[in-house]
C-alpha cells in the first residue's frame, strides 16, 4: 500500500490530545521531586545536569566552547541533521560548516559558512559563503589525502560541490553534479559520505525537487530519493538511481531531510529514511553502492484514504544511523503522534521519545507503543523533566517533530555508542516560549544489545552561564573522535523556535518571530572511559611540536625547529595558498631532540605560504610570509 508524504500537505497543528496518548501525557505531567524525574513511561531515572533554581556556578570558561560562525539564517534542517562537523584524529584539527547568511529576509547571500581549527586556533568567523552562488544545506566530508569536500543545493538546478586539496587552506574548486534528465533539474537536501583510497569515493543521496518547491513529479513520485557515486574524486559520476524499491510501486513521495547517511565501514554503506506517512527503512550496500538491500524497520500505520483521519504513533522524520565495527547498522528516530487525511496532516506537540533499533532486532511493533518499546529496550530517550507537560501549550515551541528530536548517533573504534538529541526543557525565552537543550546517552555495543550507562540522560548543554538562557538545536556529531571526548556542532540562540520557519510558513510555527544572531558552536562531551587502541598508543609515541619559523616574514632563508620525543623519519612540505606543493625535505631516522629545517624562500613570490611537518601519522601546519 502506498504511503504519502506530509511535505506537500497542509501544515496544521493539533493541540487536542488523542485518547490513548492523552492518558500517557497526563501520567507524565505530574509534579516530581527536583532530584528524581519521570521518564516517558513512568519509571524513575537519575539525571545529570538538572537545572537548579537560582544560582549555579559554572566551572567552565566562556571560551571553552568556541563559536565557529554567526548566522541570521536559523533553519539548519527540516528534519534530520547533515554531517556538518569532522574531527581529523591524525592531525587533531576540525572542519565545520553551517547554512549561513547575514540577511534577515530573502537571504540572497545564503551559502556555506565554513570554519577550521588548525590544532591551536580557529579561523576568524566567516564573512562570506564558500560557494559563488546562493546555496544551502552543506554536507561536509574528508576528501583526498589531506583535503575536504562540501556538497550543497541551489534553489534551482543541480547540486554544487566544492573541494580543496589541503583542508583549512587554499582556494575552493567549484563544480556541479550531473542532474537527472533535463526535465528534472532540481536536486535538494543532499547527504554525502566519502570512503575508499584517500576518501576519493564520493556517495550522495538527495531528493528530486517536489512540486511544492517548484519541482516536478519524477517517475510517479513527488519527491524521489536518488543515489549516485563517483569513484574518481568527482571527475565522473554514475547515473542517479532509486535504490532497492524506493520507487512509485511502493511510495508516492518522500520528505526533505527525512534521511541520514552512516559513516562508511570499508565498502559497507547504509542510510535510513522514514517519517509518519511512509515506512522507516534501512538501505544497505556491502559492495560500495553497486547493489542495495532494503529492510523495513517500522511499517507505517498511515492509510491513504478519504476525509476520515487516522491516528497513530509514528517516526517524526528526524533520524540518524551509524555502523558499528562489525558493519551492523544502528538507527534512532524521534517518536511522534500523528493524524492525517488525504489532504492534511496533524501532529501532537506533546509527543516524545527516541526510538532505537539495530539489524539484530525484529521489525518494530506497528503501533510503536511507548511502554512496549521501553520494555523491549527500544525506547532510549525521553523528555528529561516531565514538568514540560505542565507548560501551557501557548509556551510550547513548534518544531514539527517530537519533543525529543533531531538525533545524532556515532559509534567509535571501541564500539561505544553515543546518542545526542535536542530535548524540550521548562526553560523559557524572553518571548515566553520553551527552550530545547542537547541531551545524550552513552552505551557499549554487546552483540545485538546496547549496555547503556544506567538510565542516565546527560544535559550536555547544562552549563548555567553558557546555555541556561539559550536554545541548543541541530546537533551534528563528528564520526571521528579523540580517546577522551567526542565533538558536537550545534546552533545556539537566545530565542526559542525558528524565525525562518515562522516566516516561510506564515505563522504556522509557534516561536521566534524576530531575526537575531545564531551562534554555531562546537562543544565536547567527555567519555566515561577513554577509548585508546593500539593505533593510539603508536601515535602517542611520535608526538612532537613545531616552532614558528624564524625570521617571519622573511625574504631569503628561514629556519624551523621541530621538537620530537621519539626517533623516526620527519618531513617538511611547503605549499602555496592553493595547496600546491612547492618543496619537500625529509630527515631519516632522527634521534629524539630538536631537528632543524632551513627553507629557501629566494624563489618564492611575496605572499602567504604554509609549511607542514609530519612524523608518522601526525602533521602540524603553520603559516609563513615571504616579503
Amino acid at each position: 500500500m502506498k504511503k504519502i508524504l506530509f511535505l506537500t500537505a497542509v501544515l496544521c497543528i493539533t493541540i487536542s490530545s488523542f485518547a490513548q496518548y492523552q492518558a500517557l501525557l497526563k501520567k507524565n505531567a505530574k509534579a516530581v521531586a527536583p532530584t528524581t524525574l519521570k521518564a516517558a513511561n513512568g519509571f524513575d531515572l537519575p539525571v545529570v545536569g538538572q537545572h537548579p533554581i537560582n544560582s549555579h556556578v559554572s566551572n567552565k570558561s566562556i571560551l571553552d566552547d568556541p563559536v565557529t560562525a554567526m548566522t541570521r539564517y536559523d533553519l539548519q534542517t527540516n528534519s534530520s541533521v547533515q554531517r556538518r562537523c569532522y574531527f581529523y584524529p591524525n592531525d587533531q584539527v576540525i572542519g565545520t560548516t553551517a547554512t549561513w547568511s547575514q540577511q534577515d529576509a530573502l537571504w540572497t547571500d545564503r551559502g556555506t559558512g565554513y570554519n577550521y581549527f588548525d590544532g591551536n586556533f580557529w579561523d576568524a568567523l566567516p564573512t562570506a559563503r564558500v560557494e559563488s552562488i546562493r546555496t544551502g544545506w552543506p554536507s561536509y566530508c574528508p576528501f583526498g589525502g589531506d583535503g575536504e569536500l562540501i556538497i550543497s543545493h541551489q534553489a534551482t538546478g543541480p547540486l554544487v560541490m566544492n573541494t580543496r586539496t589541503i583542508k583549512g587552506t587554499g582556494a575552493w574548486t567549484q563544480s556541479v553534479l550531473p542532474t537527472l534528465p533535463t526535465t528534472i533539474p532540481m536536486m535538494f537536501w543532499p547527504r554525502v559520505v566519502t570512503n575508499g583510497p584517500n576518501h576519493t569515493y564520493i556517495h550522495v543521496i538527495a531528493l528530486t525537487g517536489p512540486t511544492a518547491n517548484g519541482g516536478v513529479v519524477y517517475k510517479g513520485m513527488d519527491g524521489a530519493l536518488v543515489y549516485s557515486r563517483s569513484l574518481d574524486g568527482g571527475a565522473t559520476w554514475s547515473d542517479w538511481i532509486q535504490p532497492a524499491d524506493l520507487d512509485s510501486s511502493n511510495y508516492t513521495a518522500f520528505g526533505g531531510d527525512t534521511y541520514s547517511f552512516a559513516e562508511p565501514n570499508g565498502n559497507t554503506l547504509a542510510f535510513t529514511i522514514g517519517g509518519g506517512f511512509y515506512d522507516q527503512l534501512l538501505l544497505k550496500s556491502t559492495d560500495n553502492g553497486t547493489t542495495w538491500t532494503k529492510t523495513v524497520i517500522h511499517h507505517s500505520l498511515y492509510n491513504l484514504g478519504g476525509s476520515s483521519p487516522t491516528y497513530f504513533n509514528a517516526p517524526d522524520g528526524t533520524n540518524a544511523i551509524a555502523l558499528d565495527n562489525q558493519g551492523m547498522a544502528h538507527v534512532v528516530f524521534g517518536l511522534t503522534y500523528d493524524s492525517g487525511t488525504n489532504t492534511a496532516w496533524y501532529y501532537n506537540i506533546l509527543a516524545q521519545g527516541i526510538v532505537y533499533w539495530n539489524e539484530s532486532k525484529p521489525q518494530l511493533r506497528q503501533d510503536l507503543d511507548p511502554d512496549s518499546l521501553f520494555a523491549s529496550g527500544n525506547l532510549v530517550g525521553w523528555v528529561q523533566d516531565t514538568n514540560v507537560f505542565s507548560l501551557p501549550t501557548s509556551q510550547i515551541t513548534y518544531w514539527g517533530a517530537s519533543l525529543t528530536a533531531f538525533p545524532a548517533l556515532v559509534i567509535d573504534k571501541c564500539n561505544k555508542l553515543f546518542l545526542v538529541f535536542a530535548g524540550a526543557t521548562t526553560l523559557i525565552d524572553p518571548n515566553n516560549f520553551n527552550f530545547r537543550h542537547l541531551y545524550g546517552r552513552r552505551g557499549y555495543i554487546n552483540g545485538g544489545n546496547i549496555n547503556w550507562e544506567a538510565d542516565t540522560l546527560f544535559d550536555i548543554t547544562g552549563d548555567w552561564i553558557q546555555y541556561n538562557f539559550f536554545e541548543c538545536m541541530y546537533p551534528s556529531v563528528s564520526p571521528e573522535s579523540d580517546p577522551y571526548k567526542i565533538y558536537i556542532l550545534f546552533q545556539k540562540d537566545e530565542y526559542a523556535g525558528s524565525y525562518v520557519k515562522s516566516t516561510l510558513a506564515t505563522g504556522a510555527w509557534q516561536g521566534q518571530s524576530s531575526p537575531d544572531d545564531n551562534s554555531i558552536v562546537v562543544i565536547t562531551w567527555f567519555r566515561y572511559f577513554p577509548c585508546i587502541t593500539d593505533v593510539d598508543v603508536k601515535q602517542q609515541k611520535i608526538t612532537f611540536s613545531v616552532d614558528q619559523n624564524v625570521p617571519n616574514p622573511f625574504d631569503g632563508f628561514t629556519e624551523v625547529n621541530v621538537n620530537h620525543q621519539y626517533a623516526g623519519d620527519i618531513s617538511l612540505k611547503v605549499t602555496n595558498i592553493t595547496g600546491q606543493t612547492l618543496t619537500t625535505q625529509e630527515k631519516k631516522n632522527v634521534l629524539p631532540g630538536v631537528s632543524k629545517f632551513v627553507i629557501d624562500g629566494r624563489g618564492l613570490s611575496p605572499g602567504v605560504y604554509f609549511y607542514t611537518v609530519q612524523q608518522g601519522n601526525q602533521k602540524i601546519t603553520k603559516k609563513m610570509i615571504v616579503e
